[in-house]
């Protein structure tokens, strides 16, 4: 055999364009997987590229809004952002730290990016995608993207203030007037990713079953950096088999199998991933200066320099100076609810970390569920929740990032002492909590440090934190860095993720308290749990809402009460009242009559204060929702698909799935209602993956609501709508025997020796 036969990449692709790579090396493998995934969605992973590199403003200018992932802010704020805290000296170092196969996988992987990029011809490019300059990659960006996880959330925090902070201890400047650079960053979408495990003791037959829903968006516009999924199979016989989905440019499964381990994804919402430090400085034009331990130190004075293209047409370089202490950079903050103004550092142990990629591929690896578990903490690098569950029946909760390794006591040891303040403000002037070894890097906390759970019942997460993971036990409490269930740690923090209350736990519980009456539970069951679309807010409110509306009301209100009192209470396509209840339950939410118990058990349940004064602004919501609707012409009892849906290849397909303020588990949150519906989804379930064993054999149902593919025409995307539409899974297959068994639709060797010369 030739020794490029050795090398060669052999990708096929079964239904729903899923490609299945195999290699005989970590290199040819990622070089196959880097072409195909270039296939399918290279504008966006050049995108991303540009965006992590900081170099949104210098193709796009300085002043325009994009967003990363689900966070809206200008181009500058970005590339200050991702400059400041993924410098590229950090991404060269985090490279080399790689373990070698991972190395080899992921420079193989950017030579298939290459080696696609260079196949095209500019018309090809232009013809599905005129709006992205097209980049030659290298292995940093792909470095970027894993190390992204740790400290995305620092933009929320930052990011307004970042262009203020350059020069603001310099007195001969001025204030800082307004500027586009100092809006909020928007967060678009929400959290809604959702997983089940069921374990032996609890289903019927063997092994256990786990029900995978991470969430992503559905579509971009050129200045969307979206976290879409893409869907793939990596093989090299005898040393890896493993297939599923990762969000855009990370190239392991984050959630996936292999023959013995099933996992999925969740976002770490509740987790307070960095402390804030209040600093003290003296600011001076010339020798600015902070206080610690009683000394006054110099600050450094660090310049970033930032490429912009200028109306005038030209790229040109503006620069940015930022004062830096032991504790890194600092940035001048406004007074923020639980947040005094002042000179702020962060430390984040998520920095400067790319072992996502060792650790994601050390878990494609392992065979048992508590090696799955050992595997991700002994790598800990992606800031995420994931649940697992094994062919043997077990299954398990851990928690896969960093996070500030401090005791609920030590955090109250070094808070600045207003009890107004979030937990995580804590004294600056003191190098005891500043959180940083001798090399001035974030300390990080030891695997006892982390709440794991192992269970053969049942785990169910839908973004929460550890502590009612396990369904039917109230777990011990873990420092409140990892979920805030103690009063005096939730000042400034949501319950939910951007929400005053937890309705998609709720439901999840409800729902598992009905599947344990049975005397097991069988995989219709589970997926029952996800493509019901039981609405928790309806079903726990809407009666009493109903009640209490005055009987003087209007016709229209009187027309609105009767549409939801026959209402199902669910978000399928063909409900109808769920359109009212959307516009009319967003808008109840806003009005902070909702109460949960602090410690966000979600047996105790929420209560809705109904009295006088919030029936008549319940009820001025409703009158609100109602002419809303009229506005846009359509029926108070529209059914819910006829507005939600999706045009593909010239055929509307009716969707389903609602919106997590509503606590549907099968989320869908839609951009704002318009004249022809809603116009897209924001974010929403993508993929789904429903994993059992038969006979020791894993099978692995699933589907990509999204598809596979951007910017062209694909029977696969259409298909797969068409089978969430209809709440139907496809088998995807993955042992050798079923991939024969199944159709091929297409074959291709590449030869990696062979390419980019």
């Amino acid at each position: 055999m030739l020794k490029n036969d050795l090398a060669a990449a052999k990708i096929r692709w079964t239904e729903n364009d899923v490609p299945h790579i195999e290699a005989d090396n970590y290199e040819s493998l990622g070089f196959g997987y880097g072409y195909v995934h270039a296939r399918d969605r290279l504008a966006e992973i050049s995108a991303q590229a540009i965006v992590l590199r900081g170099e949104r403003s210098k193709y796009y200018g300085a002043e325009q809004f994009s967003t990363i992932g689900f966070l809206k802010t200008t181009n500058l704020n970005s590339d200050l952002m991702f400059r400041l805290r993924m410098p590229t000296e950090w991404a060269k170092e985090e490279l080399a730290n790689l373990s070698d196969d991972a190395r080899a996988y992921v420079c193989g992987y950017v030579k298939g990016l290459n080696h696609f990029v260079q196949s095209m011809t500019k018309d090809e490019w232009n013809e599905r995608n005129s709006a992205e300059p097209l980049i030659t990659f290298e292995p940093e960006d792909v470095i970027r993207s894993a190390m992204r996880f740790g400290i995305m959330k620092e933009l929320i925090e930052i990011g307004p203030y970042l262009v203020a902070s350059s020069g603001a201890w310099r007195t001969d400047l001025g204030t800082n007037h307004h500027s586009c650079h100092g809006e909020d960053v928007v967060v678009e979408g929400g959290f809604g990713s959702n997983a089940w495990a069921f374990g032996g003791d609890v289903v019927e037959g063997e092994g256990s079953i786990l029900l995978g829903n991470p969430h992503s968006a559905w579509q971009r516009t050129p200045h969307q950096q979206r976290i879409y999924m893409h869907q793939y199979h990596l093989t090299i016989p005898g040393e890896l088999d493993v297939a599923g989905t990762s969000f855009l440019g990370f190239p392991l499964p984050l959630t996936g199998y292999n023959g013995d381990v099933s996992w999925s994804i969740l976002d770490a919402a509740t987790v307070t991933s960095f402390v804030l430090q209040l600093m003290k400085i003296q600011e001076s034009a010339l020798n600015p200066t902070y206080l610690m331990d009683g000394e006054q130190k110099p600050l450094e004075i660090k310049e970033i320099s930032i490429d912009v293209l200028e109306d005038h047409g030209d790229v040109e370089t503006r620069r940015y100076h930022f004062l830096h202490s032991e504790l890194g950079y600092l940035f001048k903050l406004p007074q923020r609810p639980g947040k005094p103004e002042g000179w702020y550092a962060i430390t984040n142990p998520g920095e400067r970390n790319a072992r996502g990629i060792n650790q994601f591929l050390a878990a494609a690896k392992t065979s048992t569920t508590k090696e799955f578990v050992e595997a991700i903490s002994s790598h800990r690098g992606i800031l995420c929740q994931l649940i697992v569950a094994d062919r043997h029946g077990d299954i398990a909760y851990v928690m896969a990032g960093n996070v500030p390794p401090m005791t609920d006591e030590q955090m109250s040891q070094g808070h600045i002492g207003d009890q107004q303040v979030a937990f995580n403000v804590l004294d600056g002037t003191r190098s005891e909590y500043s959180l940083r070894g001798k090399d001035q890097r974030p300390l990080t906390a030891p695997k006892s440090f982390y709440p794991n759970v192992f269970s053969r019942g049942i785990i169910h997460n839908a973004n929460n934190s550890y502590k009612y993971t396990e369904y039917g036990v109230c777990q011990p409490d873990f420092p409140s860095v990892f979920g805030q269930h103690k009063p005096e740690h939730q000042v400034a923090k949501s319950i939910a993720a951007g929400l005053r209350y937890d309705p998609r736990l709720a439901m999840s519980a409800i729902r598992m308290k009905e599947l344990t009456k049975a005397p097991a539970i069988m995989i219709s069951n589970a997926l029952e749990v996800l493509f019901d679309n039981r609405n928790y807010a309806a079903e726990t409110f809407l009666s009493d809402i109903l009640i209490h509306l005055q009987p003087t009301s209007s016709a229209s209100v009187q027309a609105a009460a009767k549409v939801l009192a026959n209402w199902d209470r669910k978000n399928n396509s063909d409900s109808r009242g769920a359109l009212l209840f959307h516009l009319f339950w967003s808008k109840v939410v806003q009005l902070n009559l909702l109460t949960v118990p602090s410690s966000g058990d979600p047996a105790l349940g929420t209560q809705l204060n109904i009295n006088a004064d919030s029936i008549e602004k319940i009820q001025q919501a409703l009158n609100e929702s109602i002419a809303e609707l009229q506005q846009f012409g359509f029926e108070l009892d529209t059914a819910w698909g006829h507005v939600l849906c999706k045009t593909e290849n010239g055929e509307t397909i009716p969707l389903h799935g609602g919106s997590y303020l509503e606590g549907v588990l099968n989320g869908e949150m839609p951009a704002p209602l318009e004249k022809s519906g809603f116009p897209y989804i924001l974010f929403g379930t993508a993929y789904i993956q429903l994993s059992r064993w038969e006979k020791g054999e894993i099978i692995v149902e699933g589907l990509l609501s999204h598809g596979q593919r951007d910017g062209v025409i694909s029977e696969g995307r259409t298909r797969q709508l068409k089978m969430f539409s209809n709440k139907t899974l496809g088998v995807i297959p993955f042992l050798p025997h079923q991939l024969k068994s199944y159709k091929q639709y297409g074959l291709l060797t590449l030869y990696p020796a062979k390419a980019n010369h």
